[in-house]
């Protein structure tokens, strides 16, 4: 099998966020669609004038724009996600993401000829599968996490004509490929409709209560080491690209409530590394270690490269190598922001708008990174909206103009510093 060239599938949370995937390469975007999408609550796409501005901008750079609708609705819903269906079917989206084989039919009845792409929600974990998708003219697969490099090779082969596409970095899910439970018990929040709240990630204190002796619970303490009892550690399969290349037809991202400057390194460095592949060239390691750059939990290579059939039982799975599964800044706060589009001259300098994340002040340096650059600035000057003169400015400022010694700056710049491992 020879290794072909997938499409990169990025995450796009917002406006924002679309763009900085698209500028940093990703050739496909999804965004969320109001009502009918699983992670409303960490999506910024709050109007349908906003989406349709997303999608006709990630036409203009070159995206393809797909909307993920991919609730599994109650009866209380259909009728509001048959409405939603009606009022994008304008949109001209390249592709729908949808999961509940009821929604099937309405998207059809308004999207006739838009592609269909299933939903890792609907759990795909063999070919019988793909091919009863593929005979319903479904155009790709959203495959499973759970899935082992070699099964989904089995799958392209029993079923050549659809594509298949292949979760490479970010979030791993506790549950079934995303049918999540605990988010209804716990807060009411249903993570298999809008609202899922990441309760997986959570902070859980542990007790241990002897049956005879209930009312002596006894706290189970953890070290620096875990209290996360029920989170995963993160995907990242960056080093093994050259394996899943020839496998798939795109390489998904995790990440729609993550940061611009997530968005931006972590595509920057998977288009980096496939096209250096493809080309027959060694990857640039600075450009492959921007997935240290950014916040993380521990690193792993996830059920693609760990499959349970090679251990015996009894045996654990090994630990990853130190490089890998060293936990990145998981708090830190070394975003500072993104350049956006809108600049001013003042002074024979030029200034570009910027909605700082963290404070920014005169003559800070700091790390910057573009599609095609990365290196360090300077902050020369500081204006308010207004064009007044700022010392410093923070995320209460709301947008800024901000002139840096990097002369030739441009749109959807990031700022950053380096965390420290």
């Amino acid at each position: 099998m020879t290794a072909k060239s997938p499409t990169l599938v990025a995450p796009g949370g917002s406006y924002t966020k679309a763009l900085v995937a698209s500028a940093y390469g990703a050739e496909e975007v999804y965004v969320w669609v109001p009502f009918t999408s699983l992670r409303m609550r960490q999506n910024k796409l709050y109007s349908f004038d906003e989406l349709q501005r997303t999608v006709e901008q990630l036409h203009a750079y070159g995206s393809q724009a797909f909307l993920t609708m991919n609730i599994f609705p109650r009866n209380t819903d259909i009728h509001i996600f048959e409405s939603v269906v009606e009022r994008i079917s304008e949109l001209q989206p390249d592709a729908i993401i949808f999961s509940d084989p009821g929604t099937f039919h309405t998207i059809r009845k308004y999207l006739p000829s838009t592609p269909l792409h299933l939903s890792t929600q609907t759990t795909t974990l063999n070919y019988a599968a793909v091919k009863f998708w593929a005979d319903l003219g479904v155009k790709r697969i959203v495959l499973a996490r759970e899935l082992y490099i070699d099964e989904i090779a089995e799958m392209k082969k029993q079923v050549p004509e659809i594509e298949l596409e292949a979760f490479v970095h970010g979030a791993m899910c506790m549950s079934y490929s995303g049918r999540c439970l605990l988010g209804d018990y716990l807060w009411w929040r249903a993570g298999n409709r809008w609202e899922c709240n990441h309760a997986c990630r959570f902070k859980y204190r542990v007790f241990l209560e002897e049956e005879r002796r209930s009312w002596k619970l006894m706290e189970v303490t953890s070290d620096e080491d875990g209290e996360h009892i029920l989170s995963s550690r993160d995907l990242c399969t960056i080093r093994k690209l050259d394996q899943v290349l020839p496998v798939v037809d795109a390489m998904k991202i995790e990440g729609r409530s993550k940061s611009e400057f997530y968005v931006g390194a972590i595509v920057k460095a998977y288009k980096h590394v496939r096209d250096s592949l493809l080309a027959g060239k060694q990857p640039d390691e600075r450009i492959m270690n921007l997935v240290h750059m950014v916040p993380h939990r521990e690193y792993w290579e996830g059920f693609l490269f760990n499959s349970l059939k090679d251990f015996p039982d009894g045996e654990s799975v090994p630990q990853t190598t130190r490089e890998l599964g060293t936990a990145g800044p998981l708090f830190a706060r070394n975003f500072y922001g993104v350049f956006e589009q809108e600049t001013i001259e003042k002074w024979g300098k030029l200034y570009r708008s910027l909605a700082p994340k963290e404070t920014l002040v005169r003559g800070m340096k700091l790390k910057y990174l573009t599609p095609e650059a990365m290196g360090e600035l300077v902050i020369e000057d500081i204006l308010d909206e207004k064009g007044k003169e700022k010392e410093k400015a923070d995320c209460n400022c709301g947008k800024v103009f901000i002139q840096t010694s990097l002369s030739d700056l441009q749109a959807w710049t990031l700022l950053y510093v380096e965390p420290k491992m």
